[in-house]
């Protein structure tokens, strides 16, 4: 049995619940990590998993010290991250997450590069994503198009420079001294929170393609729409506390699916069905054009299945801002 060093370099702190699928593969990719793969402890703080997530880390750990089960009993992500947070050992604290899996040298990489930028509070690579399922392939696809997400700049694969925020951060440990903690009152968009709070008091984060993960997509149409529904429901709580304005790309899905609607009811009461279909007809169309390079790189299921997913997309996340505007701006205003 291997001895973990008493006082690693960094720490990886993974919350999950439920995650059997994934969490096996997640936690052999970082067991598997170059140069530090003797200088790191890996924190899974579980919110109490109802499947085989537990076992699978237990039995994993019995080989692997420095794989740590923590028990997380509020069940939600911020709980599991300051948690993992207080109990860290390490310099730099890695957040990663178990429904992806790692490049070899990825904490290596992400660890040169934050020593090759001093001026930066984190540092990590864009989203790559990757699906198991036709539909999940389809929707990896969507959300590293700017139909599907805009221009995030950590949406796309070979962007290098400061972004709004990374994927799979990994922080120097002080950041967490000089910013706070993951805000618990946020049920999701805790990291948006934590990375908008270091970008407005002067701090930076910075990615790199050099840092490789994959992130794999809800399998479903129904689970993409929750997490995007999610999403936009508490993307105007951070808004809200921070007193952000609305960006451009935040406003385009409520206002263009609002529009929709409203279209599409004059056109039933005044009896016009081009007033009605026009622009609901213009957008499916830009859709299937954009799906258009999927089938000719003869990827048929993913080029049927992406105008759904870039659909769900933007309606979730839509409907999640409608109804965040409605209880963060209207309700708590008036009862506040």
């Amino acid at each position: 049995m291997k001895k973990i060093v008493s006082e690693p370099i960094i720490s990886v702190i993974i919350p999950c619940r439920n995650e059997e699928k994934y969490i096996g593969e997640c936690l052999i990719s970082l067991l598997n990590q170059e140069n530090v793969k003797d200088k790191i402890e890996i924190l899974v703080v579980d919110g109490m998993s109802t499947d085989n997530t537990r076992n699978i880390v237990h039995n994993i750990s019995m080989d692997n010290p420095q794989v740590i089960l923590v028990d997380n009993p509020q069940f939600l992500t911020p709980h599991a991250l300051n948690s993992g947070i207080k109990n860290a050992k390490g310099k730099f604290i890695a957040i990663l997450g178990a429904h992806a899996d790692y490049s070899s040298d990825y904490l290596a990489t992400c660890l040169e590069l934050a020593k090759q930028h001093p001026e930066v509070s984190c540092v990590g690579g864009p989203i790559i994503s990757k699906g198991r399922t036709p539909f999940a392939k389809a929707a990896a696809l969507a959300m590293s198009s700017i139909i599907g997400v805009g221009n995030a700049k950590h949406r796309f694969p070979d962007y290098e420079g400061y972004a709004e925020m990374a994927c799979f951060p990994v922080f120097r440990r002080d950041v967490f001294d000089k910013y706070g903690l993951y805000d618990e009152s946020l049920i999701r968009n805790q990291d948006d929170e934590f990375c908008f709070r270091i970008t407005k008091s002067g701090g930076k984060v910075f990615i790199s393609p050099k840092a490789k993960s994959s992130y794999f997509v809800r399998e479903s149409p129904l689970a993409l729409f929750k997490q995007y529904y999610n999403y936009g429901f508490w993307r105007v709580a951070v808004l809200m506390k921070h007193k952000i304005p609305i960006s451009y790309r935040q406003q385009i899905p409520i206002l263009f699916y609002l529009t929709v609607i409203i279209l599409v009811i004059l056109g039933l009461v005044l009896n016009d069905l081009i007033l009605g279909m026009l622009l609901p007809a213009l957008y499916l169309a830009a859709i299937i054009v954009c799906s258009i390079p999927i089938f000719i790189n003869n990827q048929l299921n993913a080029a049927v299945w992406f105008p759904v997913a870039v659909i769900v997309l933007h309606l979730s996340y839509a409907a999640g801002f409608f109804i965040g505007i409605i209880k963060f701006i209207i309700i708590d205003k008036l009862f506040k």
